[in-house]
């Protein structure tokens, strides 16, 4: 009977992040159809010539994810009756702006938006554009790991490591995640968010590496 030692190892690279992504909403609403989505694609185009003229955002990097279009009813209490009826069209632009981390471009990107936007509601992640180096130390941090904990339990055991049969590993099996995620939501009532105020949140930003984990499994035959 063949004597296999299966043992799974664990890794993680870590990289400091060099892209910032904020996602936001652009969206126009009216009970014409042609109305509303006329003041979406105004919104949008407004916002985006803003982000490229003040924001030194290049254009390419502003880009519609999701667009999409609903009509919002509302609900009318009568005295024989009470039912929803149509109240207006909804038009949402999902828009995504991508480029190198730098913390005065985001905040000069922050400042647009809030002066752009009546509710600005955006979220802002950090991540690494080219994620291979990691991988790479992940897998190798993992593959040593694996090896230490066989040599220790063959050594407890009084066996001798033989040859590895197999090493199973899967990229799927390697998380990238923003360990520092923002939302800014100035949207309730009363809020009041300025250019100043936006900016010096931005530049307190101090944001973790970002982080891959990896398994690998190898098997040895033992003597």
């Amino acid at each position: 009977m063949e004597r296999i030692l299966r043992i799974t190892g664990k890794g993680e690279g870590a990289c400091p992040p060099d892209t910032i992504i904020v996602t936001l909403t652009t969206s126009g609403e009216d009970k014409n159809y042609d109305k509303a989505m006329q003041l979406a694609d105004k919104a949008t185009l407004n916002l985006k010539e803003k982000l490229v003229k003040e924001g030194g955002i290049e254009e390419k990097k502003i880009i519609t994810t999701d667009f999409r279009v609903r009509a919002v009813n509302k609900y009318v209490k009568k005295m024989t009756e009470n039912k929803y009826v149509f109240d207006r069209y909804e038009v949402c632009h999902d828009l995504t702006i991508k480029f190198e981390f730098n913390t005065k471009k985001l905040a000069k990107c922050v400042d647009v938006i809030v002066d752009s936007m009546s509710e600005p509601v955006f979220n802002i992640d950090f991540t690494v554009e080219n994620t291979e180096e990691m991988k790479k130390q992940a897998l190798t941090m993992a593959v040593n790991d694996a090896k230490s904990k066989a040599e220790l339990l063959a050594e407890s055991a009084g066996v001798k490591l033989g040859d590895i049969v197999s090493i199973d590993h899967s990229f799927s099996e390697i998380n990238i995640y923003r360990p520092q995620r923002m939302r800014m939501d100035y949207a309730y009532e009363g809020a009041i968010m300025s250019k100043a105020s936006a900016s010096a949140s931005m530049e307190s930003i101090n944001v973790q590496d970002i982080k891959v984990n990896a398994n690998v499994t190898i098997q040895w035959e033992i003597e």
